[in-house]
Parts: C-alpha cells; structure tokens; sequence
C-alpha cells in the first residue's frame, strides 16, 4: 500500500533498464531464473561475512523482478506463463535470501519474517477461491515492494552501524530492522484477512466500487 506509487516509478525506470537487456534476445522465463543465482550468491556472501557484495548482490536480486519484466515488454514477449512464473521465483527468491540470512545467526528473526511473509502472500488466492477477485492493489502494508524495500535499507545500515544501543541493551541493527519487517507483515496480514472478509461478504469484488488493472498488454498469441 505504501510503495505503490514509489513502486510504479521505480518500474518506469527500472524498465529502461530491462530494454537494454533486451538485445540480448534472453528468453524472458530464463532472464528471470537469473535472480535465483543472484539470490543465491548473496546469501552465501552474507554467510561468509562479505556484506557489501552480499548486500549488492541481494539488492539485483530483489530488483530483477521490475528488470526483467522491462525485458519481457521490451521483446513483446508478455505470457501469461511468464506471469505466473514470475511470482514463482520471486517467493523463492526471498526465501533464498532469508535462508542466507538464518543460517548467519539470525535464525528466529528469518524465520518470523519469512513464516509471516508466506502466509500474508496466501492471503489473496485463498480469497480467489472462494470469491471472483480482479487484479487491483489491496489496502494492506507489507506487500513485497516494501518487505523487500526495508529489508536492503537494513542490510545497507547494518553495513556502516553493526549494532545499535536501546538504552541499556545493544542489539544488532539487522535484528532491529528484521524485528520491524515481521511486525510490518504481521499487521499486513491482519489487514488483508480483514480485507478478504469484506469481499467475501459482499460476494465479491464486482459488488464493490474497485478499479481494477489489465496486467497483459503484449500478450503472445
């Protein structure tokens, strides 16, 4: 909800981006399996201590999504399947991530953020299934934008501020931030079930006065 506009410019820019990857004439499917690699080569970086490419490397990562979908409509590849797949790696790739991040000593920390991230993301086709829903933004904190947003700002000042002092206890930045992303996504589950329930009871979304998006413009025949 908060990133949505910061989201859609940081898109228009990022798919400059994606349109000089374009000549490469990647597949797209496989031009987003490359956040994978990149997912999975910060977090070993992070488990090894190398922070500042660790935090490079996740950051690409977090931004291949906006990237190579700027690939996709830069060839006029758009598929459905490729949508779809998309989503795919994008859970993997924070899963990855918080992998990386468990097995560094912030184990209990990952774990929250992940466990609650997973069931946050459920929140919406769990709905589908009962309920006819379009495609539209959910007035609900959390979304991965924003997961994804706050989780680089505290892997970037935990770089230059390892700890910080709450009064009489130190606390490792990177615990603090993570502490505040479970507690983010938390309450975005809350709103989202909420949400959900107000659709539900409503018999969907077409009872109620909600602009909804068209995501496929170059779809392939």
């Amino acid at each position: 909800m908060l990133g949505n506009g910061l989201r859609k410019r940081c898109t228009k820019t990022l798919d400059k981006f994606g349109a000089l990857f374009a000549w490469t004439r990647v597949p797209p499917n496989v031009f987003s399996s490359l956040a994978l690699v990149l997912a999975a080569g910060g977090a070993l970086l992070f488990h090894l201590n190398h922070r500042l490419p660790a935090f490079v490397l996740i950051g690409l990562a977090c931004l291949w999504d906006t990237i190579d979908g700027g690939v996709a409509r830069a060839q006029k590849r758009v598929t459905k399947f490729g949508y779809y797949l998309e989503g795919i790696i994008d859970k993997w790739v924070e899963v990855i991530i918080y992998l990386g991040l468990a097995v560094s000593g912030y184990a209990l920390e990952a774990f929250l953020v992940i466990s609650a991230s997973l069931l946050l993301s459920f929140a919406k086709p769990r709905a589908a299934m009962v309920v006819p829903l379009g495609e539209h933004d959910w007035p609900a904190i959390g979304e991965r934008f924003e997961r994804l947003l706050l989780l680089n700002v505290g892997l970037l000042v935990s770089l230059f501020r390892p700890v910080v002092h709450l009064g009489s206890h130190t606390m490792p930045t990177l615990v603090l931030f993570l502490r505040a992303l479970f507690v983010m996504v938390l309450v975005g589950g809350v709103q989202r079930i909420l949400y959900a329930k107000k659709i539900i009871e409503r018999g969907g979304l077409d009872k109620m006065k909600v602009a909804t998006r068209t995501v496929f413009n170059h779809e392939e025949k």
